[in-house]
């Protein structure tokens, strides 16, 4: 998640809904801005700054919502892990720049649980995680990108099933935090999906969905790259889910070990049903 020859997408600077704007005007503003900077490869990031700046008060995070969230950190970690291994191995641009991205959305997620106050660990060395299912998935993506066309298949085989796996997730997700950030992951998994499979046809080779059906293929192939919905920021600038500003004083209301599992919850019994995989049902793909 061979031949060297380099495909470079042409890169520019990112396009931002909001260019030269102040923070704390967004925060105080009200007014409908997106959280996506996507660049014109394609590459799509969190605007870290404003992140939660659309994110509401609710109810503490139960201890299956913080298995899911680890979970959905560590599967952009393998994303982010893969292909900067990709990158090493053939020099292409797009896999150094897609693999920043992913960091990227792995730090977003760990946005969201500092938001809750949830303790997690930091995340292992590159190509390294505590649960097995997902070490295994991560060694045999690895194996699979014998050359540059076949590791950009193989990116965009994970893209693919995030894409899937995303939209199946929005469907089941009630808190409205956390429904943010999996529309903008959903999101950015589309435009690197698009992204990749530039580099496919560029490099010769052809790319046959894998679990999509061919009329949602085409229908996203179809589109160029988007920026994502649009939020109503708030006005009371917070930036914890009590309210407060995040001081380190922060009180903690829940925890998640390296495995995955939920070892402490504020609100319910834990662990929950996660099971270190997102819906518990592991990451074969």
């Amino acid at each position: 998640m061979a031949s060297a020859a380099v495909i470079v997408l042409a890169t520019a600077s990112c396009t931002k809904e909001n260019p030269a704007a102040d923070t704390e005007e967004i925060m105080t503003s009200g007014i409908q801005m997106s959280v996506l900077q996507v660049k014109s490869d394609g590459t799509t990031t969190f605007d870290m700054t404003t992140m939660s700046a659309p994110f509401d008060s609710t109810a503490d995070l139960t201890a299956s919502e913080i298995e899911y969230i680890y979970a959905v950190r560590e599967d952009e970690k393998l994303a982010g892990d893969l292909y900067s291994a990709f990158f090493e191995m053939y020099k292409i641009k797009t896999f150094e720049n897609i693999a920043k991205a992913e960091i990227n959305h792995m730090k977003a997620t760990e946005r969201l649980l500092e938001y809750y106050g949830i303790t997690y660990p930091v995340a292992g060395d590159k190509g390294k995680f505590e649960n097995p299912v997902r070490q295994a998935l991560y060694d045999s993506l690895l194996q699979k990108g014998s050359t540059a066309l076949e590791a950009f298949k193989v990116m965009a085989q994970y893209e693919e099933y995030n894409i899937v796996q995303y939209k199946a997730d929005l469907t089941g997700i009630i808190n409205p935090n956390v429904k943010i950030v999996i529309e903008n992951l959903e999101k950015g998994s589309e435009n690197h999906f698009k992204a990749t499979i530039r580099q496919i046809t560029a490099l010769g080779g052809t790319y046959t969905a894998q679990i999509m059906t061919q009329e949602e293929y085409r229908a996203i192939i179809a589109i160029g790259f988007e920026k994502g919905k649009r939020y109503r920021y708030l006005n009371n600038g917070q930036s914890a889910n009590n309210g407060e500003k995040m001081n380190g004083k922060q009180e903690k209301k829940g925890s998640v070990n390296a495995s995955g599992t939920c070892t402490g919850c504020s609100n319910g019994s834990f662990p929950g049903n996660g099971g270190g995989n997102r819906n518990g049902k592991g990451n074969g793909r």
